[in-house]
């Protein structure tokens, strides 16, 4: 189980090594448009490793929205004193999705592929169909309660889309291209 501490690790880990290959993005012969491309080709695949599983809360949410606005800042180099706000730092980069639009994205495609399976073990864990009791406590967040939230869909309802094999990659590129 990957827990927030771990996940929190793992990105002062990758902010690391993205520090370290600073010299190479800040080569005056790579273009702007270049360093994006190198970032989302590079960077980003480590910060998404393994997203598809993770139950995504608000602040961890934030701490991630954090770090790429983090990066996007270092990349133009845009001191901390300078008063630019998040949305002219991301109308200067342009990218067509966010980190959080490409983790989305990986998130749906993953549920769609799941939920089509017949008899899969991960589609029955997934629906909670296991028995058993579980301890009294404060209910847990779970991996499907963030799938439903994002498209404001009942379960019976995303099943039928995701059965529509176009309909559904239509919807998933719909909601990442909202997440820009």
């Amino acid at each position: 189980m990957v827990t927030a501490a771990i996940k929190l690790r793992c990105l002062f880990l990758r902010r690391k090594a993205m520090t370290n290959l600073d010299s190479l993005l800040k080569t005056r012969g790579i273009t702007l448009p270049t360093n994006v491309h190198l970032v989302k080709a590079m960077f980003f695949p480590i910060v998404m490793f393994g997203c598809e599983s993770w139950t995504i809360k608000k602040a961890e949410c934030q701490r991630r929205d954090t770090f790429e606005l983090w990066y996007w800042r270092r990349l133009l180099a845009v001191p901390w004193t300078a008063r630019r706000s998040n949305q002219s730092i991301l109308k200067e980069i342009s990218p067509e999705c966010s980190l959080e639009g490409m983790m989305l994205k990986l998130k749906l495609q993953s549920f769609g592929h799941l939920m089509r399976r017949v008899d899969s073990l991960e589609k029955i864990l997934m629906l909670g169909g296991i028995g058993g009791r579980r301890r009294r406590e404060r209910q847990r967040m779970r991996w499907l309660d963030g799938v439903t939230d994002m498209k404001d869909m009942n379960l019976s309802r995303l099943w039928e889309l995701v059965m529509d094999r176009e309909g559904w990659h239509a919807a998933v590129h719909c909601i990442t291209k909202s997440w820009t």
